[in-house]
């Protein structure tokens, strides 16, 4: 895992290395082990500047150091993430007479990329985000793997050039780019948690979307996409068949990810997917892995004692990591400055500080993102299926039950929300609802009538312009794994984990489970209200029942309650605070007026609360 910047520019002023080494000191923290920058001449008058940041994890020498030339000198790269297949390819490769100067997955791509051009994207199983210069064409060609895994961001600067960097922060050292709020998306954080790709909170940047790859020629830009879930014709595999054959995937998925010229670790939640990981990683492993787990002193919200059940079966070398509301507030900032962003989740504190306890033993981490999104582990999933049944929208539409509904407590907030979703006739609108943070119409009271009136536009509510499937579960999971799971779910984890500078590894995100999961038969991930049915029973193979269909806690942190008690006094500091008000983005006697409620403890505002807290925090970190 490493840190990549760059820049293609006409503009002498642009073109200079103190500007390129600013860029790649931005995310030191994501390859501290060595760097390097490099410049080449491009057409019209352009500077090509490529710089990288390495954390080292594949063959260690320097020979791996970054920007890497091709052994024919007609391309370089900078390169952050894995391949996990290079050996296989580069055995074919030297079968045809290519040849080889170091033991990189690096040099595969470049070799890979001469041979193919923008095809070899299609050969390669990996998470990454990279720029090749290729010198004939005079072309820069950058790219990112299928799922999002790696971040790459861009700006293209109005026909003078290009800059792009693994993060935003790298990206406002160059003189171009300009650190300039989109305050329309403000409000699109606010009820989903993030900012749909291509998109970002700020003016003139971009995400380069997940499956695509962009050329940039002549001072023109060409985004073109090389992969997408898109077949969804059944596989004719009996259940039986198809847990083997998930079985093999996954074990195949986890060895791959094994392969480290570092020690490797994992994280053990307690949950069923990174116990199963776990499970898996025995398989392969003469030593004890090395565990981590994280939890909270209050057992109702800690999954410790699972966690710890699981390292003992398996014989781990195991740690845990208790997190308190004082350890929450004090790397709350900090957090945000790495994240570039509000923070989406309260999950993002603990796992940064476990991620940092990990460093001291590992560089290498597998966790268990994916999972949900792929097999249909939410809950939602199970109940969006009656969203259309002629006896459910009956139901729905009788005004008793929605007045009872209505009626129920706080302590009934999902079933109030799973009603309300599903009283949305629009699937898109449906689906985006189960998972956000504030409602459409709490939003609008919110926002001040001035915000509103000047930000908000069509732009900030637009939505995937298909949404791919042949069922209502898949268009939703679709729809999930192109923007909750990559947006969200994979950036906060890339950024937490990488600001400890260890490297995370998904292996239910290998591309072949992904493309086998939704060719699955419906019933074979849900079968009646049991959701990810295939992996539980695939985890009988490798876990007691008990563990496996035990009633799941999830990772909960319990702001709620801190927000009460010991961070009551740190979260009115910044939502009733003059600088707040001063902003003019929300209504701030609606605002005290739910910090008053939720401290009293009459209503529960934590999601809300969490939300503006973080938007405050970020002004201060990261724009003030």
């Amino acid at each position: 895992m490493c840190g990549i910047a760059g820049f293609c520019t006409s503009d002498a002023n642009q073109a200079r290395p103190e500007i390129l080494q600013a860029m790649i000191e931005e995310i030191h923290h994501r390859g501290p082990d060595n760097h390097g920058i490099r410049f080449y001449p491009g057409d019209r008058q352009e500077v090509i500047g490529l710089g990288h940041k390495r954390l080292s994890i594949i063959d260690l020498s320097d020979n791996g150091k970054q920007p890497m030339a091709s052994v024919s000198g007609n391309t370089s790269i900078v390169f952050n993430g894995e391949i996990y297949n290079y050996h296989t390819i580069r055995r074919e490769l030297e079968a045809e007479g290519w040849t080889f100067r170091t033991g990189t997955d690096t040099e595969v791509i470049l070799n890979l990329y001469e041979k193919y051009g923008e095809g070899c994207l299609r050969h390669l199983n990996g998470m990454f985000a990279f720029a090749i210069y290729d010198h004939r064409k005079k072309q820069l060609f950058i790219a990112r793997d299928r799922f999002g895994v790696r971040p790459l961001y861009y700006s293209l600067q109005g026909g003078t050039g290009l800059a792009f960097a693994s993060e935003l922060k790298a990206l406002w050292k160059f003189p171009g780019v300009k650190k300039e709020v989109r305050f329309g998306a403000l409000y699109q954080y606010a009820r989903k948690r993030y900012v749909d790709h291509p998109d970002t909170i700020f003016e003139g940047i971009e995400k380069l979307k997940p499956g695509h790859y962009l050329i940039y020629k002549e001072g023109k830009a060409e985004l073109k996409e090389y992969w997408d879930i898109d077949n969804f014709e059944e596989l004719p595999l009996s259940f039986d068949d198809a847990v083997e054959e998930l079985d093999a995937l996954l074990l195949d998925s986890i060895r791959l990810r094994m392969i480290s010229d570092v020690p490797v670790g994992a994280f053990l939640s307690g949950g069923l997917d990174s116990s199963l990981i776990v499970a898996m990683m025995a398989k392969y492993s003469a030593l004890p892995i090395k565990t981590y787990s994280v939890g909270f002193e209050d057992e109702r919200y800690s999954e410790l004692g699972f966690a710890r059940q699981v390292a003992e079966r398996f014989g781990t070398d195991h740690t845990e990591l208790k997190v308190s509301a004082s350890d929450f507030a004090q790397h709350l900032y900090q957090a945000v400055t790495y994240r570039d962003a509000p923070l989406s989740e309260s999950a993002d504190i603990p796992m940064y500080m476990l991620s940092r306890m990990a460093k001291k033993d590992v560089s290498v981490i597998l966790t268990g993102e994916g999972s949900d999104e792929l097999f249909a582990g939410y809950p939602k999933y199970a109940y969006d299926r009656f969203a259309k049944a002629p006896w459910f929208r009956g139901l729905l539409k009788n005004p008793l039950a929605a007045a009872a509904i209505n009626a129920l407590p706080y302590s009934a907030r999902k079933a109030k929300l799973a009603y309300h979703t599903l009283c949305i006739d629009d699937d898109r609108q449906r689906y985006g609802r189960w998972f956000s943070s504030i409602g459409e119409e709490a939003a609008r009271t919110l926002f001040t009538r001035e915000f509103q009136e000047q930000y908000l536009g069509s732009r900030e509510e637009r939505q995937p312009s298909v949404l791919k499937g042949t069922s209502n579960m898949n268009r939703m999971q679709y729809q999930d794994v192109k923007y909750w799971l990559s947006d969200n779910l994979l950036e906060r984890g890339d950024r937490m984990v990488m600001a400890a500078s260890v490297e995370g590894r998904l292996p239910f995100l290998d591309y072949r489970v992904g493309e086998f999961a939704f060719r699955l038969p419906e019933h074979y991930r849900i079968r009646g209200m049991e959701r990810k049915y295939i992996v539980k029973k695939l985890a009988e193979r490798y876990l007691p029942k008990e563990l496996i269909y035990r009633k799941k806690i999830g990772f909960y942190v319990p702001v709620g309650d801190w927000f009460r008690n010991e961070l009551k006094d740190f979260v009115g500091e910044h939502l009733l605070s003059d600088t707040f008000r001063s902003r003019g983005i929300f209504e701030a006697g609606k605002v005290e007026e739910m910090f008053s409620a939720h401290s009293r403890g009459t209503v529960n505002y934590e999601k809300e609360l969490w939300t503006l807290l973080n938007l405050e925090i970020w002004f201060r970190a990261c724009i003030d």
